[in-house]
């Protein structure tokens, strides 16, 4: 017997988030965007924003 799987049903990756410190209490999380060939964007734009590293990874975890 064969078992079938359909693709439909996996979640594909569209971006990727980077976390960068900008200053002292100056957290920003970067997104660029995985195109359909699998590249990343060249351009990242700002999603979020915070005062510590742990208020971004929560915000991340959230999400």
């Amino acid at each position: 017997m064969t078992t079938l799987i359909s693709l439909n049903k996996f979640q594909q990756l569209r971006h990727v988030d980077e976390i960068v410190e900008q200053a002292e209490n100056s957290w920003w999380v970067y997104r660029r965007s995985i195109g359909f060939n699998g590249g990343l964007s060249s351009t990242a734009r700002v999603v979020f924003f915070g005062r510590s590293k742990k208020q971004v990874t929560e915000w991340m975890a959230e999400q």
